[in-house]
């Protein structure tokens, strides 16, 4: 733009001019006095921040609810790209790239690099989660720290009774805590230290510091061993009690839709069905979409926005809106249907829930759900690191969505710290499952006498 055209004056370039002088002056007089150096990027240097702005301009360009949750993504940018170039050891980068991730606090959003690209000098890293002794569980839809390494607890806040001994985990290396992305965290340099931050039952935040284990403790597999309500393999039937009972672990292709539909066969001879989506994180739309045709009287239907506006050769600008009709399919199980669910139940697996209460007359017994709507996107980065988020928003056709709202349950059954801290974890869980199957067996009692 030409000096003095459009809607910069030339008192107002003098404004910027003098703005931009002033900094140039500030930080030539910090350099001359030693207190800071300035250096051209070298090539690694380079190569951090190239990787790290395409993780951001990934999102930037695709990610659809920035407005939702009033994230300022470029000031996010702004926050954390400084810190890009002098991230010289594999861990320090990774957690950086986790933590600028992490200001979304959305479980759909993961970001994963190998065991190879977070080694330093051929040593690979170890994880907190391995550590002897340290526990986390999912109390409310919070990780709270229940368990710790020997000789490396915290004391108890003066004032706090001993039921507050489990407190929230609320940040780690002073990072927003979010189970798809805090696993990452809590990898690095074997016997290094761990900052965490322990948010206390009355508001009250504490800084921890614990260590990882020694080198060659083995990755045991993550987060979600250790918060995952129960359940093992895809899906599982149970015809035991006066109803049927299915689990279903998983949407993924894993599970056998073919065999889901004997076991509704067979569950037509009892009262009713409960159906366990506890420890669902999603899967397939398609394996969704005909395990629902089992259960809906007429079509129901999601709708698929695609992200904002699409440009093909800047000849013409389109929108795309994709329909997607649940059509009824084989003997439709009619019978009174409990769903339980948990705070980890997610994505394909919330929508299945949100369909089978509203268009089924399901109820929904247990947590609130996840909050993660949107279909997946994948992403390599050049650092071939793998980010995933979610990119199409999936909607009824009213346009409301689950995206940090989740799916309200009808009966409310939660895991309560207080629980926690007067029967310990296990037994917690086990009086949690007790109290769901109740409430199950009696509303569906209730149900088929109507």
């Amino acid at each position: 733009m030409p000096f003095g055209s459009g809607h910069l004056d030339g008192g107002r370039w003098g404004e910027e001019r003098g703005r931009v002088v002033k900094r140039l002056v500030w930080v030539a007089a910090l350099a001359f006095s030693g207190c800071i150096g300035i250096d051209l990027l070298n090539e690694d240097e380079r190569s951090r921040v190239a990787a790290f702005d395409f993780y951001w301009q990934e999102l930037s360009g695709a990610y659809p609810f920035f407005g939702k949750d009033h994230v300022d993504w470029h000031e996010v940018r702004r926050q954390y790209r400084a810190a890009a170039p002098f991230a010289e050891r594999p861990h320090e980068f990774h957690h950086l790239i986790t933590g600028m991730l992490s200001e979304l606090r959305d479980p759909h959003v993961s970001y994963k690099a190998t065991e190879e690209q977070w080694a330093e000098n051929g040593v690979a890293p170890t994880s907190l989660l391995d550590q002897h002794g340290f526990e986390l569980m999912l109390i409310e839809g919070r990780l709270h720290v229940i368990g710790w390494p020997g000789g490396e607890s915290p004391e108890l806040p003066q004032g706090l009774p001993h039921s507050a001994r489990f407190p929230e985990l609320w940040r780690v290396a002073g990072f927003h805590v979010v189970t798809s992305l805090v696993s990452n965290l809590m990898l690095g340099p074997p016997n290094s230290p761990v900052e965490l931050q322990l948010r206390w039952n009355d508001d009250l935040v504490t800084r921890h510091v614990v260590h990882r284990p020694q080198p060659g403790t083995k990755i045991q597999g993550g987060l979600l061993r250790r918060i995952t309500p129960g359940g093992s393999g895809a899906g599982s039937y149970d015809a035991g009690r006066s109803f049927a009972y299915i689990s279903l672990n998983t949407l993924s292709q894993e599970l056998p839709v073919d065999t889901v539909d004997l076991w509704l066969d067979a569950a037509r001879e009892k009262d009713g069905l409960v159906l366990d989506l506890r420890s669902n994180l999603g899967g397939n739309m398609g394996v969704a979409q005909r395990l629902l045709g089992r259960f809906v009287k007429k079509p129901a239907e999601f709708v698929f926005a695609v992200p904002d506006e699409s440009t093909t050769a800047g000849l013409f600008t389109f929108e795309l809106f994709v329909r997607l009709s649940i059509q009824p399919r084989g003997k439709r199980y009619d019978k009174p249907i409990v769903v339980l669910t948990s705070s980890l139940t997610a994505s394909m697996a919330e929508h299945m829930a949100r369909i089978l209460q509203r268009e089924c007359g399901a109820i929904v017994i247990g947590e609130r759900t996840a909050g993660a709507e949107a279909g997946i996107e994948r992403a390599r980065g050049p650092n071939g690191g793998l980010l995933k988020y979610g990119q199409t928003r999936i909607v009824d056709r009213t346009g409301v969505g689950l995206q940090a709202e989740g799916v309200v349950p009808d009966i409310s059954i939660r895991i309560r710290v207080r629980d926690v801290a007067a029967f310990g974890p296990n037994r917690a869980a086990t009086d949690w499952e007790e109290r769901m199957f109740e409430a199950a067996t009696r509303t569906i009692k209730n149900l088929a006498a109507r």
